[in-house]
């Protein structure tokens, strides 16, 4: 019985004994893990891809903010390059080009941006307050200026809201004097015919024509019109509106114009409609032909001009034309043309424009050319202009032409007393 009591006291004693060491261990434990913790970054597990769609934002990433120019700055850029700061005053807030166009109405006349700057922003303003832009303009000062800014704005008018413009022009513009009312009016028409060439035609069309001030209006309206159009490629619309106009002065001054501008960039194609007309196009349309033809190419519309059939006030003006422009670029082969004509008075001025130039390379062949001139007065002009030039080059020869030449005294005096005309003359336009 001792025996066994003696064992039970040794195991509680042992199991007492290996609980303490138990629980010292634990908090060993525990209490290295808490230090750890505290001098080492935590260690999460990775993420799912279900973990990290869950966490990422829904749409693109937030822009940054977006700052635009300032008014000073574009000031100070507009010093340096003027063109790159107007292509920024676009972003600028409605306010701050209002502010812009302040600083620059306080301007020195004298400043280079001023002119261009007030006309480009007020162009801007007159996207959405075309009036506002149109009252701005009376503290421009220059009357230059003002002019070419309202011509712009009203173009600008004309294409965004040609109703309100024209509505606007027919009560603002009644005490203009003819001349400005007329160019703000046909701005309008211009950018009318943008947005919608058909209609301004019509609306033209509709315009008073009782005075021939209105006449006037009317005509350069249709005719800004008719130009708008083909320059945006509306050729055959602007073909078909003018022959389906009554036959008329207004239809033969428009179909005169059409003609013009189509032939700025196919006279060949020109000249083949004119030709098509037959006897119902007027001599003054194939001039204006052969007028725009010849600054392109004036061999061209020479040979067109010898195989029409025309009379001798258009073959006038038509010969004129050529010369003028052929003799900047070739002066044997305008001389032979020329020279191939039957002899006619009609082609006098055309023989006065040779002789202007040759009167600056070859004096003597230009005196030639004058002496077969065949209305004595444009006969003498051109020949007192051609030895004002020879006898201040080449004084022996002029002497020597005066000595063998058949002229009576009168005619050997006023040669003898004329003087070179540096100026570029009429007959060198």
């Amino acid at each position: 019985m001792l025996h066994s009591s003696c064992n039970m006291k040794i195991k509680s004693v042992l199991l007492g004994l290996v609980v303490w060491l138990g629980s010292v261990g634990a908090a060993y434990y525990l209490g290295s893990k808490i230090k750890a913790s505290e001098g080492n970054p935590k260690i999460e597990a990775p993420q799912t891809a279900a973990d990290a769609a869950a966490k990422t934002p829904i749409g693109p990433p937030p822009k940054p903010a977006k700052t635009g120019p300032s008014v000073a700055s574009l000031l100070a850029l507009s010093l340096d390059d003027l063109g790159e700061a107007l292509d920024r005053a676009e972003n600028l807030s409605a306010d701050d080009q209002r502010a812009l166009l302040a600083e620059v109405f306080s301007l020195p006349q004298s400043d280079f941006r001023r002119s261009r700057m007030i006309r480009e922003l007020l162009e801007t303003l007159a996207e959405t307050s075309p009036e506002e832009a149109l009252a701005l303009t009376a503290e421009i000062g220059s009357l230059r200026d003002t002019e070419r800014a309202r011509i712009a704005i009203l173009e600008v008018w004309g294409a965004r809201d040609p109703v309100a413009a024209l509505a606007w022009a027919s009560s603002a513009l009644t005490n203009e004097p003819a001349r400005s009312r007329q160019q703000q009016i046909v701005a309008i028409y211009e950018g009318y015919a943008r947005l919608n060439p058909q209609a301004a035609f019509a609306s033209a069309l509709d315009l008073p024509a009782a005075t021939s001030a209105e006449q006037r209006l009317q005509l350069e309206a249709l005719e800004e019109i008719i130009s708008e159009q083909i320059e945006n490629g509306g050729l055959l619309e602007a073909k078909l509106q003018v022959e389906l106009l009554e036959d008329g002065p207004v239809k033969n001054n428009v179909l005169s114009d059409f003609v013009d501008r189509w032939a700025s960039y196919d006279p060949v194609g020109a000249a083949a409609y004119v030709d098509s007309l037959g006897d119902a196009v007027s001599g003054g349309i194939k001039a204006r032909l052969v007028g725009e033809w010849a600054e392109n190419d004036p061999a061209a519309a020479a040979a067109w001009l010898s195989a029409s059939e025309i009379d001798e006030q258009t073959l006038s003006r038509a010969a004129t034309a050529i010369i003028r422009q052929w003799t900047n670029y070739d002066m044997t082969a305008s001389a032979d043309w020329l020279n191939s004509q039957p002899s006619s008075p009609a082609l006098d001025r055309a023989v006065m424009s040779y002789t202007y130039r040759a009167a600056q390379e070859d004096p003597a062949s230009a005196m030639t050319w004058a002496e077969s001139i065949e209305n004595d007065w444009m006969r003498n002009r051109m020949m007192r202009h051609v030895a004002g030039t020879w006898k201040n080059d080449a004084p022996e020869a002029f002497a020597k032409y005066l000595e063998n030449a058949e002229l009576d005294e009168e005619q050997r005096k006023q040669l003898q007393d004329a003087r070179a005309n540096t100026g570029s003359g009429r007959w060198g336009r």
